[in-house]
C-alpha cells in the first residue's frame, strides 16, 4: 500500500511539472519582456510591470502624473490548448458597459515580432510585440494604428 501511495505522489508531480513545462513553452518565448518598461505620452509616464507567476506572463500597466498613479489594465500571456494567447483585462468599461477580457492568439511569430490577433474584437484586432508595442486594426472602417515605444528601466 505504502508503494502504491508513494508512486502515485511521484505520478501527480511529474504531471505538475510537465504541465508547468508546456506552458513555459508558450510563454517562455516571451520573457524578454519581464522587468519594468516605461515611456512619456501627454505629460504622464505610462509603465507595464511584466513578471513570470503560475506559468504565465503577467503585465500590470498604470500612468503616473504627478504624484497620481492610475491603473491602465492588466494583461497576460499563457498557454491555452497549446497556444500562446496575450489577453488583455481591461479596467474601463467599453461602450457597452462591460469590462470583460479580451483574448487574442498568436498567429505568426516571425524575425522576433509576435503577432496575436482576434478579428472579432472592435479594436484593437491585433497586438504586436517587437521591442516595439503596436495596436492595430480596423475602427470605424478606417485602419488604425497605435504605437507604444516602451523603453526597459
Amino acid at each position: 500500500m505504502k508503494n502504491y501511495f508513494s508512486l502515485s505522489i511521484l505520478i501527480l508531480i511529474f504531471s505538475a511539472v510537465t504541465s508547468f513545462g508546456q506552458s513555459d513553452q508558450c510563454v517562455k518565448k516571451f520573457s524578454w519582456l519581464t522587468g519594468k518598461w516605461s515611456m512619456q505620452e501627454n505629460g504622464a509616464t505610462i509603465v507595464e510591470q511584466w513578471s513570470f507567476f503560475n506559468g504565465s506572463l503577467k503585465c500590470m500597466s498604470y500612468e503616473v502624473k504627478g504624484i497620481d498613479t492610475t491603473l491602465i489594465e492588466n494583461a497576460s500571456i499563457s498557454c491555452i490548448s497549446g497556444k500562446s494567447v496575450f489577453t488583455y483585462y481591461p479596467e474601463k468599461k467599453d461602450k457597452e458597459g462591460k469590462t470583460n477580457p479580451v483574448h487574442f492568439v498568436l498567429i505568426s511569430e516571425e524575425n522576433n515580432t509576435y503577432i496575436f490577433e482576434n478579428k472579432e474584437n472592435d479594436f484593437p484586432q491585433r497586438v504586436v510585440y517587437q521591442r516595439v508595442n503596436e495596436t492595430e486594426g480596423s475602427e470605424n472602417g478606417k485602419l488604425n494604428k497605435i504605437d507604444f515605444n516602451y523603453k526597459k528601466q
